[in-house]
């Protein structure tokens, strides 16, 4: 078997194959008990959709080839595939056509892309749609401007370490460049004791809008750094920096991949860690607590 065969099995299959059923299925994500350890909530989903996994408790993942080297605890990618056409054959799963490449992202398309400081109204309107105070939004966003299909576009752009952006406005949510986490300090090139997280930066903007505003019910009344992962799928990344912090703020979404992002950084860090979500329990995000708009 070869390694472009292994990835055509379709991970659901195998998995149940091995015993390992999903507990629930929500929007082609199917949520399992982790195979690679025991656990009492589920941590470990497979997108189906692309063919993939992703570990929370272990803030890794990938596809079938990748798995297998820790259900079998090898390295070895030629005993990964032995084990793998194995447990094929046992039972024949079938193969599934997946993509030799992934689908061209729309960002490949963009042409002219210039970055300036953000002064567009629109932009500033979105914001508003948002409640979020415009001079936090200048301080922290700028403005790009694309070509795109012979048209014209401008959105919100929120950099990362990386030099990529977050691009955002009312119809579009995207990543030009490199796709990374954001660091903002307190001060520069200073490390505080405490760090906030936050899984966008619409949530880290709303978190200063708070701040602003006196809110003392969600905010902490400390110097902070802050963290945005621009995306869970950064949590690999976000960990590498946590470890610079004796407190560490989790304000992440109160849904289950906020809630497992959450678990996963304590079960790193351990007490240094406060899971801040419960401050705005019915709702789902800090945004939504910012604009009142209850789940």
């Amino acid at each position: 078997m070869t390694i472009a065969e292994a990835k055509q099995i379709r991970i659901v299959d195998f998995l149940a194959q091995l015993g390992h059923r999903a507990l629930y299925v929500k929007s082609g994500q199917h949520w399992y008990l982790s195979p690679l350890r025991e656990e009492r909530t589920p941590s470990f989903k497979v997108n189906d959709r692309i063919n993939e996994w992703y570990d929370f408790g272990e803030a890794t993942g990938g596809d079938l080839v990748e798995l297998g080297k820790h259900l079998y605890q090898t390295n070895n990618v030629s005993e990964v595939l032995a084990f793998i056409e194995r447990h094929a054959k046992a039972a024949p799963l079938p193969f599934i056509r997946v993509p030799t490449a992934p689908p061209r992202p729309v960002e490949a398309e963009m042409k002219d892309v210039i970055v300036v400081p953000l002064r567009h109204h629109a932009l500033f309107s979105y914001l508003q749609s948002r409640l979020i105070d415009a001079d936090i939004g200048r301080m922290f966003c700028r403005e790009v401007h694309y070509e795109l299909r012979q048209r014209h576009y401008f959105a919100l752009a929120f950099g990362n370490i990386s030099g990529g952006y977050e691009v955002r406005n009312a119809y579009y949510k995207g990543c030009l460049n490199n796709k990374d986490i954001s660091l903002i300090r307190h001060r520069n090139e200073e490390t505080q004791e405490r760090v906030c997280v936050f899984e966008g930066f619409m949530d880290f903007l709303s978190y200063l809008t708070l701040k602003q505003t006196g809110d003392n019910t969600v905010c902490i009344d400390m110097p902070c750094d802050y963290l945005v992962m621009n995306s869970v799928n950064n949590l690999r990344k976000a960990l590498t920096h946590l470890q610079e912090y004796s407190y560490i703020h989790c304000y992440l979404d109160n849904d289950l991949a906020g809630q497992k992002t959450a678990e996963t950084i304590v079960g790193m860090y351990g007490g240094r860690v406060n899971d801040e979500s419960g401050r705005y329990a019915e709702y789902k995000d800090l945004n939504d607590y910012l604009r009142g708009k209850k789940r």
